[in-house]
């Protein structure tokens, strides 16, 4: 083992220098070391209970003067997992049929609070230019799963009542809850949900979609 060295936490979005998963779900890791913006240095990492060494003596440079890596391979995935911290919001949301109503495609208004687990990779590969030079390219994405808890409203009348004779309308206050998965690029996120609403008034009991399960699609912005 060559070293240990202080590592610090980096913007998701870059792909800066830092410990990188080699594999999705995997405990093999190393540390990426930026050198310049074609060449990068990875090391082998061990993780101890009261430190993390680096092993400087197995260092392996990517460089552009390479067609492919030492390895053989044409271009190398990092990954690094993280908790996710987002607001979203559910933009469309498709309610199925009722015995009352056919299906629906609402446009309300949510708004809601996502945490789950997240891992953003990135892939990076040498692309030759027309001056027959190689240039470093990083394509990074971000996937992130977990619960989600907001509010929002939705229009309630005689046909989403299951009341005899009444000519309510208005605007009711929701509280929705579900799971969502989402697939970030920078710190915009585009997924979809799986929810259930509840109404928030004296009329909750009689509400025709009340804890039923509903499909949104997400939009999201990190916040971490």
């Amino acid at each position: 083992m060559g070293s240990c060295r202080l590592l610090h936490e980096n913007s998701k979005y870059d792909f800066n220098d830092g410990i990188y998963q080699t594999k999705r779900f995997s405990h093999d890791r190393v540390y990426v070391l930026r050198l310049d913006d074609d060449t990068i240095s990875v090391f082998p990492v061990l993780q101890f209970k009261d430190s993390t060494a680096i092993l400087t003596k197995q260092r392996v440079n990517y460089t552009p003067i390479q067609k492919k890596f030492k390895d053989n391979k044409v271009s190398h995935t990092f990954y690094k997992p993280s908790f996710d911290l987002d607001v979203i919001t559910i933009p469309l949301k498709f309610r199925p049929a009722t015995y009352i109503l056919p299906n629906q495609l609402n446009t309300n208004f949510n708004g809601a609070a996502f945490c789950g687990y997240r891992i953003d990779a990135y892939k990076v590969n040498y692309k030759r230019t027309p001056l027959n030079v190689y240039k470093q390219k990083v394509k990074h994405i971000g996937y992130s799963a977990g619960l989600f808890a907001g509010i929002g409203n939705t229009l309630v009348d005689d046909n989403t009542l299951n009341i005899a004779g009444t000519d309510l309308l208005y605007e009711g206050m929701i509280l929705i809850t579900g799971v969502a998965a989402n697939v970030a690029v920078e710190s915009i996120t585009f997924g979809i949900s799986l929810g259930t609403d509840y109404l928030l008034d004296q009329y909750s009991s009689n509400w025709i979609y009340q804890g039923k399960p509903c499909i949104g699609f997400t939009v999201g912005l990190d916040l971490n």
